[in-house]
């Protein structure tokens, strides 16, 4: 049980330093900012070929949620590799970063979105990572004739568990982002 709670903390601990430290990368090392608008467009290009604006909106929004409910998907199901968990983190960080050294105060504007859809990308990398560190420790133990760990099944279906509510902030973030973030980005614009 003390190996649950420390694998628990270690990647907690781990996906925020990387969050953080990412974020304060793309603050004191920002990628242009055509970089950053070519990564948004190509979320939401398949909705910009929409004819009226009900197929306008409700293409975007299933857009953006399909693109952020994949990274949360993802983050858990290629969570054992330990990478792309880390690289999604760092890779959010970083934009963030990056848009708010570009565009300081008018960043604001992301806040609406941005409380639910962050802690859902960062806890879909925490899940991840523990799931990781979990593999991990499985394969060390194996190695050291430990046992094989029969702990990862309950694990993996505890991780699949836990991304459902990522998924739910994840969903209610897309609404806000498309309902008041961009008329609100619109409207300061």
């Amino acid at each position: 049980m003390a190996t649950a709670g420390v694998k628990e903390t270690a990647a907690l601990l781990c996906s925020a330093t990387v969050f953080l430290l990412s974020l304060a990368i793309g603050l004191a090392y920002p990628i242009p900012l055509e970089e950053v608008e070519k990564q948004v467009s190509t979320v939401i290009e398949p909705a910009t070929y929409a004819r009226d604006p009900l197929s306008f909106t409700l293409g975007l929004l299933s857009a953006i949620l399909y693109n952020n409910v994949g990274i949360a998907v993802r983050c858990v199901v290629l969570g054992p590799t330990l990478v792309y968990p880390f690289y999604v983190l760092y890779a959010n960080g970083y934009t963030i970063g990056s848009v708010v050294s570009h565009v300081g105060v008018r960043s604001l504007v992301l806040v609406p979105h941005g409380v639910l859809e962050l802690p859902a990308i960062v806890y879909s990398g925490y899940v991840g990572s523990r799931l990781g560190l979990a593999v991990t420790l499985s394969i060390a133990r194996r190695a050291l004739g430990r046992g094989a760990g029969s702990a990862l099944p309950r694990e993996f279906s505890r991780s699949l568990r836990d991304l459902r509510l990522a998924i739910l902030f994840l969903a209610a973030a897309a609404v806000v982002e498309v309902f008041v973030s961009l008329p609100l980005s619109h409207i300061l614009s």
